[in-house]
């Protein structure tokens, strides 16, 4: 999820409750892990008393916040690390180690929980299971876990469509004489190199990246097994119309 200005009394975004882009009061933030403690907002009471102590670079942050709409909460976990750049000098990273400077990596909603994304019913039903799965892992902030189901069901539609070559990126290529789209051949490939670097390599990508490949996925399986469904229905109703009409008296 992504809600602007997170650390203000007044962040805004999409409310997970009622659906609409709203403002939220913020009613209460605090650490989580690695130890509980309260972070109120500057002039707001604090219970800990004395000096400011920075905060660790690992962290997980709850805030909980009402919609200015529906009234109702959500809770919000804000997860820290360290603001090292995922590529350039290895020095700049230590040096950035050093200093102990941390940014956000990523927001889980914790309530209310969001129902895991499905696929289309059209769609074969362990293409669906792996999907879904890989949902739950990237709600969960489990995102090379995510990146893992995504390409298993990259997997499995080839294995579906009869896909033949000797590894994962020659089956896909071979998704090509089977009517799927030059456009689709490239989003599926990609979902797979997400997964390679991910279980691999160690690669780490941003939410905002693993969504984009789950959202390639969602387009791949409209094409390829969506449209056709839609495409016979609408044929077998214009038949069923024609047959009425030659049938009237």
């Amino acid at each position: 999820m992504t809600i602007d200005d997170l650390d203000t009394m007044v962040p805004s975004g999409e409310c997970p409750n009622c659906g609409l882009n709203v403002a939220f009061s913020h009613l209460s933030r605090r650490d989580v892990w690695p130890a509980l403690k309260e972070r109120p907002f500057a002039g707001a009471s604090s219970s800990g008393g004395g000096p400011a102590v920075p905060p660790p670079v690992f962290r997980a942050v709850e805030h909980v916040l009402a919609c200015q709409r529906c009234k109702k909460t959500a809770v919000v976990h804000q997860h820290w690390g360290p603001d090292i750049p995922r590529e350039g000098d290895p020095e700049v990273a230590v040096d950035a180690m050093k200093k102990k400077a941390s940014k956000v990596r990523y927001l889980v909603l914790v309530h209310p929980r969001r129902a895991s994304q499905s696929l289309d019913e059209a769609a074969p039903k362990e293409v669906r299971a792996l999907f879904s799965e890989g949902t739950k892992c990237q709600e969960a902030g489990a995102l090379r876990a995510a990146a893992a189901m995504y390409r298993a069901t990259v997997e499995e539609i080839c294995r579906d469509r009869n896909a033949t070559g000797r590894n994962l990126k020659d089956k896909i290529a071979d998704l090509a004489t089977k009517g799927v789209p030059p456009d689709v051949v490239r989003d599926l490939d990609e979902a797979r190199t997400l997964g390679n670097w991910s279980l691999h390599d160690g690669l780490a990508f941003s939410p905002e990246e693993v969504s984009d490949v789950a959202s390639l996925i969602e387009e791949a399986v409209f094409i390829v097994y969506v449209q056709p469904d839609q495409r016979a229905a609408l044929r077998a109703a214009r038949k069923q119309r024609r047959d009425q009409f030659r049938a009237a008296p």
